[in-house]
């Protein structure tokens, strides 16, 4: 787990004293920034950071649900909501036209279905070459099978998908009137995990466990609402970022702080580490159980997973610790475990 990066060493010299306002690109109008799963946490906080800058940047939101709450509130917001479906590449390509950058975040969860989630990326990028996107962003992952030795569907995915962008990039050679630029994402855990898919469960009265099969291994962390103004910064100088590779993190904890820092927020409850083996978790009887301890192996090993805090910092000085997103969030986290004991007692 890399705390420096010298890939990106020269990059940052360049434009250390540069803000957003002293792009080496022109920003004659705004630039028109097509936004996946923006009513998602990922899309969403990567939609509200280009839309806080509309001289920059506008931004049209894709997503099959056009009437749902969250696309209403990114339309009060100045978006402008895009039907398109990621199995329909003409819907795709409507979406994309005249479009100069994308975000490209794919969802394995929902259906479960990892050869789907790579076709429906491979759409995607299909359709962005078609129209003519000259920066395309996307939310990858490193190539855990290889590494572990095992399937973790959800991150071996979009692996798949980084190498199809490289094969069009490398295949487009020279030829910028085709070419594809690219910047790739690799992302940590998030914080907003723990008041959804890994939300604290109650062991008995007041007492919580974070059951995290880290072992003893160090987890790389960050607020997924501090991806969105990294990406607000990549995309207002992109030429800096072309064919990179930028593993983002804030903080990087033990399940020891992970627990000290939660049992420093709450008055009222105590958390817990139940010391779960990665062995044990993968035998959970819930959908995805194997692919999630995969996950987990994988960031314990550490070995080959890079994540840079002080490139992420670089593109973001305001990102958050858990200590911080706690003082600022402890009341999603409650309210989570709260829904969920009354839940159990209905």
């Amino acid at each position: 787990m890399s705390d420096s990066n010298p890939e990106f060493t020269d990059i940052f010299a360049i434009t250390s004293t540069m803000g957003c306002g002293s792009s080496m690109d022109s920003f004659d109008e705004p630039k028109t920034v097509v936004v996946f799963g923006a009513t998602g946490l990922l899309g969403g906080s990567v939609a509200r950071a280009l839309l806080n800058d509309p001289f920059k940047f506008r931004v049209r939101c894709v997503t099959r649900r056009t009437n749902s709450d969250k696309a209403r509130e990114l339309a009060e917001l100045g978006a402008v909501i895009v039907n398109a479906n990621l199995d329909d590449t003409k819907s795709l390509e409507k979406a994309l036209v005249n479009a100069d950058a994308m975000f490209l975040t794919t969802h394995f969860w929902e259906e479960k279905n990892k050869q789907k989630e790579i076709v429906q990326g491979l759409n995607a990028i299909d359709a962005a070459v078609s129209c003519g996107v000259s920066h395309i962003i996307f939310n990858g992952s490193e190539n855990v099978k290889k590494i572990i030795g095992r399937d973790c569907s959800h991150l071996d995915s979009k692996f798949s998908i980084e190498e199809y962008i490289r094969e069009v990039d490398t295949e487009e050679g020279e030829d910028k009137a085709l070419g594809l630029n690219y910047t790739i994402l690799r992302l940590p855990f998030w914080y907003e995990n723990f008041y959804t898919v890994f939300k604290p469960y109650k062991l008995k009265y007041g007492v919580y466990a974070l059951a995290l099969p880290m072992e003893d291994g160090i987890l790389d962390c960050m607020a997924v609402e501090d991806v969105g103004e990294c990406v607000y910064d990549i995309l207002c100088k992109p030429k800096l970022f072309y064919g990179k590779t930028l593993g983002l993190c804030a903080d990087r904890l033990s399940m020891t702080n992970i627990v000290d820092t939660f049992n420093k927020h709450f008055d009222t409850m105590k958390f817990k580490d139940p010391k779960i083996k990665i062995r044990d978790y993968e035998n959970f009887k819930f959908a995805g159980s194997k692919d999630l301890a995969a996950m987990f192996e994988f960031y314990r090993d550490g070995t080959s997973v890079v994540r840079d805090i002080k490139v992420t910092k670089k593109l973001n000085s305001r990102t958050k610790s858990l200590d911080k997103w706690l003082d600022e969030n402890k009341d999603y986290v409650e309210g989570a475990i709260r829904e969920d004991e009354e839940d159990a007692q209905t």
